[in-house]
């Protein structure tokens, strides 16, 4: 096991995001609700999730729209945190471990 020199924001879609999703799926199929967060890593050392929170929250608020449509002119407006939390719940923490022994890739 190993400490990875992240942390992170767990992002919970909420009601607000699922009655968007549900009516702009892209695909053809029903979009079910699903309680799994999605975790986006961030500075390992951070004082205030709140400080954190505004700093990204544009940029998980795009990354969670596209996963349901692409199409950026039928994205909610998301111009302040308030905004932001009303589709999402957020919880953060410092500490990331890897208990795999594969590396860790990316994209």
């Amino acid at each position: 096991m190993r400490i990875v020199n992240r942390g992170y924001l767990s992002v919970l879609p909420g009601e607000k995001f699922w009655e968007w999703a549900n009516a702009n799926c892209q695909e053809d199929n029903l979009l079910f609700q699903n309680d799994e967060p999605s975790i986006y890593l961030i500075e390992e050392d951070f004082w205030e999730e709140e400080s954190v929170v505004t700093a990204y929250y544009s940029k998980i608020a795009k990354c969670e729209f596209e996963t349901v449509n692409p199409t950026q002119e039928i994205w909610p407006i998301i111009s302040s945190i308030e905004e932001f939390k009303s589709y999402f719940s957020i919880s953060s923490g410092n500490m990331v471990f890897d208990l795999l022994k594969t590396p860790i890739t990316s994209e």
